[in-house]
């Protein structure tokens, strides 16, 4: 029952890895792109191949990737269908709004996805020769292709429906990484992402309901756990200017963040235990707010090391935001510090 409260969209099935069918929203394709980007990197490591860009377009390596896109399109479709969508008994194509939904916390997870999975496509399609326009496409119409497939598949089950919401979140995130490389040629803003395991009061029993919502492994929490996710945007604030004289370092970052605290529930804190026990919290003891941040990050790209394999490892670990000082400011008006902030 519980489970229900979440749209299927934020859960993966990665074919390859069944036993991961609980992963959640905003990391649903990571774990399946840094695979396919290691193995690709084990397997042409003695030419560098996956390192450096062709000059111009390669055969052997648009059949490379065109084969690893499409195995894993096939493999994600049809392991997202059999673990969550085979026994729900699909109706009619519906259409369900779930625009005011945690806060908004799923709808930046959707943009994140976005945004880093047509960068991640992109640095593929380059490496094949394609020009840097049709790379641009080719990474974004990837990207949508497989967010669209969980949005169609949810628009015939009889718990959800085809969210115009997600779908919009989407565009964005792909749109962020668009516009960026058709304006700079490169990325200077940043989506990336943050989470924390947190501790639950047991008075209430709010561990049991995190527990029930979020998992109870390391992983589950860190990807699923809503209270404990932040989403960033990272930049340099000298990226923009004309002066040859910049005294700031070019991998410091500043970064402003977005994250919501005393989610327990979609809408409200207020559920129905498996033994039918409905249980509502105080909403001035708990009460369901938005945090803003401000923080320091690394820009892992602009570290300046010469090993070709590790530069590759920094770039896709560049999604994720790096812990420093952080100043919030939240929607009840108060104001902290933290010395780490993850």
């Amino acid at each position: 029952m519980i489970k229900s409260e979440f749209n299927p969209q934020q859960w993966t099935c990665c074919g390859f890895f069944f036993s991961m069918n609980k992963l959640f929203p905003v990391q649903r394709m990571i774990i399946l792109m840094f695979i396919l980007s290691v193995c690709s990197l084990g397997a042409q490591s003695s030419k560098n191949i996956f390192i450096k860009p062709a000059d111009s377009l390669t055969k052997s390596r648009v059949y490379l990737a065109g084969g690893f896109t499409g195995l894993s399109y096939a493999v994600f479709s049809a392991g997202l269908y059999y673990a969550w969508y085979q026994n729900q008994n699909p109706g009619k194509f519906r259409f369900f709004n779930d625009w005011k939904e945690w806060r908004h916390m799923d709808k930046l997870g959707h943009v994140y996805n976005g945004y880093f999975q047509s960068d991640l496509i992109y640095q593929g399609a380059r490496w094949t020769g394609m020009n840097n326009r049709q790379a641009m496409y080719y990474g974004v119409g990837i990207s949508m292709l497989f967010q669209s497939t969980i949005e169609v598949f949810d628009g015939f089950s009889p718990k959800w429906g085809f969210s115009w919401p997600d779908m919009a979140a989407n565009v964005i995130g792909s749109g962020i990484f668009l516009v960026q490389e058709s304006l700079w040629r490169e990325q200077k803003i940043y989506l990336k992402f943050s989470s924390n395991r947190l501790k639950y009061s047991r008075i209430p029993d709010l561990q049991s309901r995190a527990d029930n919502l979020y998992g109870k492994s390391l992983g589950e929490r860190l990807l699923k756990d809503y209270n404990g996710q932040t989403y960033w945007l990272s930049f340099n604030p000298f990226n923009w200017s004309v002066s040859q004289k910049n005294y700031w370092p070019r991998f410091l970052n500043i970064a402003i963040g977005y994250g919501a605290q005393n989610l327990y529930g979609g809408y409200h804190n207020e559920w129905t235990d498996l033994d039918g026990t409905t249980r509502k919290l105080d909403p001035v003891i708990y009460p369901r707010y938005s945090q803003y941040l401000l923080s320091f990050d690394l820009d892992l790209r602009k570290i300046p090391v010469k090993n070709p394999y590790l530069k590759s490892a920094l770039r896709i670990l560049n999604i994720f935001k790096i812990p420093f000082p952080t100043l919030e400011v939240n929607s009840l008006g108060k104001m902290k510090g933290y010395w780490f902030y993850y």
